[in-house]
């Protein structure tokens, strides 16, 4: 018990130190962001701006990936680096997730901050477990709260870190105590996320503006054709993936893959500035515009800011796939729901919550991350739509491997 008390003091501190990091990280992106899209574009006043700088950071991004290593580590990684070596690196690490991870979400890559938050903040939890001569189980009990802590408070959901303990088959506590464990540094992450960005000034993101709800009993009718259309808009995204990354091996020449995803970049962004950066900035922006947009022009946002974001993971150009996604389902939302104008926000948050659901392939930490995106008398449908997805996913795939079998 006396461990345990010991433990929760660990798991606060530490979550206010994550929510510090992530705030100080996001605000130093936000501010090389602006230097490279909006300072330096306002002397020169070229409308293929947007090209060179793809291209510039793609030779950067391209060296670094040959010289330095495949930087920064996804979520996933690094904690499969932990289950592998019992520990997250951080000698020699550190810098590397850093500034390449600055680097992707600066000069405009269609990806998020997670995976290079992930890595950061696992290498400092292994430094602290090493300090305090912590044993693995308690590291990695450490590392899984103060992601779960992270992504909270990036993606402004509370639910989150809880959601990742409900998602977990196997635990070295409790159940119900690892949730207190999760909500107690995710608590706290946030209060110092917040606090940060206060004494910075800093306007929230990752918020949307839906249409005031006004129930429509044929908004009904149309559940399950926005659950239909999230599903195949997934499916596109997974198939893109795939598609890029075998594309992408073709190639050996790191700087050659970073130069062509610099190029699409570029060539994207020219296009609109909504297919660049993960999009949690322009969400509350483009909900507003994209009532007025056509159907050709959302879907287009829509599906080609996932293409992007897959070509960009691909060519070595790596980070975080949430935050886009979700964006990018956004978008597809309004062009189904600007067709079919029935309580709009719901058919939008169902075809959100079925596309992510397909894309992270799990449907309570979905569910947690829209909660506080949508109004709140959607969350019923959020959530029941986000399990029958997965389940039905899960059918399938037991289907499909009973045929093959």
């Amino acid at each position: 018990m006396k461990f345990t008390a010991i433990f929760f003091v660990y798991s606060a501190l530490l979550g206010a130190f994550v929510g510090s990091i992530a705030a100080l990280f996001l605000l130093f992106v936000e501010w090389c962001i602006e230097m490279i899209w909006e300072v330096v574009p306002e002397r020169l006043d070229w409308s293929f701006y947007p090209l060179i700088v793809g291209l510039v950071g793609g030779v950067i991004i391209g060296l670094l990936q040959k010289y330095v290593g495949q930087y920064p580590k996804t979520i996933h990684e690094t904690l499969e680096e932990f289950q592998q070596t019992k520990a997250v690196a951080y000698k020699k690490q550190l810098w590397p997730n850093f500034v390449m991870g600055v680097i992707v979400l600066a000069f405009g890559a269609s990806l998020g901050p997670e995976g290079a938050l992930a890595s950061i903040v696992g290498g400092l939890i292994t430094w602290v477990g090493d300090r305090l001569k912590l044993t693995w189980q308690q590291k990695e009990q450490l590392i899984q709260l103060e992601i779960g802590a992270m992504l909270s408070a990036i993606f402004h959901a509370p639910l989150v870190g809880v959601s990742e303990a409900l998602e977990e088959s196997k635990t070295t506590y409790p159940k119900w105590q690892k949730i207190l464990l999760y909500g107690l540094s995710t608590a706290l992450g946030i209060i110092a996320f917040s606090t940060v960005n206060n004494f910075f000034d800093k306007e929230s993101i990752f918020a949307i503006t839906t249409p005031t709800v006004q129930w429509t009993w044929q908004a009904f009718l149309f559940i399950i054709p926005a659950i239909a259309i999230g599903y195949v808009a997934g499916l596109f995204f997974l198939k893109t993936e795939a598609l890029s990354d075998r594309l992408a091996a073709k190639f050996q020449s790191k700087l050659l893959l970073g130069i062509i995803g610099g190029l699409f970049i570029g060539l994207f962004g020219m296009m609109s500035s909504y297919f660049l950066f993960s999009g949690e900035h322009a969400l509350k922006h483009f909900s507003v515009e994209a009532v007025t947009m056509s159907l050709g022009a959302l879907l287009w946002i829509g599906l080609g800011k996932m293409l992007l974001t897959n070509i960009c993971f691909a060519c070595g150009w790596r980070g975080g796939k949430i935050f886009p996604a979700i964006f990018a389902s956004v978008a597809i939302g309004f062009a189904f729901a600007n067709v079919f104008p029935y309580t709009p926000g719901l058919l939008i948050a169902i075809i959100v919550a079925t596309c992510c659901t397909v894309i992270l392939g799990q449907p309570i930490v979905t569910a947690a991350l829209l909660l506080f995106l949508f109004p709140l008398q959607f969350a019923p449908f959020i959530i029941v739509v986000s399990i029958v997805t997965q389940r039905f996913r899960q059918h399938k795939a037991q289907s499909v491997h009973a045929t093959t079998s």
